[in-house]
């Protein structure tokens, strides 16, 4: 029975080795990466004072907004995430749930914009276009919709389109969202002489805070104050917004399933193999010494085994 259990033992120990080592050093990198199936749209909510009427007079009223990010898998690679993205923004007027068309009867849109980047599947920045989007697409910079997998507390460039360039994203310290630790993340962006509404120019202002669950990457929840002032005419925007609580809700029992996954494959596995498969190698290799010493006692002959016990005859004196 030794001689069969023995290298069963071993052999089991090596492989759980051998996996703990995949799980570790291979598994990050192929699962630390954006699905290529991601398609969801972020609800958000809040309030603003938009320029209405022939005066452009400020009008309080609540809104709501739609940012939508989907991949396009047959344009995507290995390591690179190529993405259609759109934001709308509206009154909550009429009880609506989703964007208007552009000539809403009610007017009551706001903003409505599409976008389309590449990004790096690991690292969430902005890649070359190279030929990922279609020809002509300026090309962006930054983190666009996500942080990295192990976002760190440091500063990351995060794009902002209305810029065209990407501003600083501090780190300011952490934060508990609905239970779940996130790492505070600041960017205040300003400009003037931009595109505030169509053609017209003026100044720009937008602080955000993002929200960020360090082992995914994944923004909870994110924090925006906006204003716009066109030329010669005055503030046309001053906005507040942010993710709805049920999406934040849903963005952290999703960051829950998540980090479940990458602990399982990363921590879990790793611990269970080394600590399993070295336990299974130790009784094997045990099993074999006690396998060996047995053999050589039953080696021993009878006349070995007779002459130690036979004693010694007395010396004369």
């Amino acid at each position: 029975m030794r001689k069969l259990v023995a290298p069963i033992l071993i052999g089991l120990g090596a492989f759980l080795i051998a996996a703990a080592v995949v799980a570790q050093v291979w598994a990050p990198g192929q699962i630390e990466r954006t699905p290529l199936d991601t398609d969801n749209t972020t609800r958000l909510a809040g309030d603003a004072q938009v320029a209405t009427g022939p005066d452009l007079e400020l009008q309080p009223t609540a809104v709501l907004a739609w940012s939508g990010n989907q991949v396009d898998s047959k344009a995507s690679t290995d390591h690179v995430a190529v993405w259609f993205t759109s934001l709308c923004v509206v009154r909550d007027e009429g009880g609506i749930d989703g964007c208007v068309r552009a000539k809403d009867p009610q007017g009551r849109l706001i903003s409505a914009e599409t976008d389309v980047f590449a990004t790096d599947r690991h690292t969430a920045l902005t890649v070359p276009n190279d030929g990922y989007v279609p020809p002509k697409t300026p090309q962006q910079e930054g983190l666009q919709n996500k942080w990295p997998f192990g976002a760190e507390k440091t500063t990351y460039p995060v794009w902002d389109g209305v810029i065209g360039a990407a501003v600083d994203a501090r780190y300011t310290g952490t934060d508990e969202v609905d239970g779940l630790r996130t790492y505070v993340y600041r960017a205040d962006a300003s400009a003037e002489r931009v595109k505030v509404v169509g053609d017209v120019k003026g100044s720009y202002l937008q602080t955000t805070e993002y929200y960020v669950e360090p082992r995914t990457g994944a923004i909870i929840n994110q924090v925006v104050h906006q204003e716009r002032v066109a030329r010669g005419v005055g503030k046309i925007l001053d906005l507040d917004l942010a993710f709805t609580d049920d999406q934040i809700r849903t963005n952290v029992d999703d960051a829950h399933a998540n980090i479940g996954q990458l602990r399982l494959i990363e921590d879990i596995v790793p611990l269970v193999g080394y600590l399993a498969g070295g336990l299974a190698v130790v009784a094997g290799l045990a099993l074999l010494l006690l396998g060996r010493r047995g053999r050589r006692v039953g080696q021993e002959g009878p006349e070995q085994v007779a002459a130690a016990a036979t004693p010694s005859a007395p010396r004369s004196s």
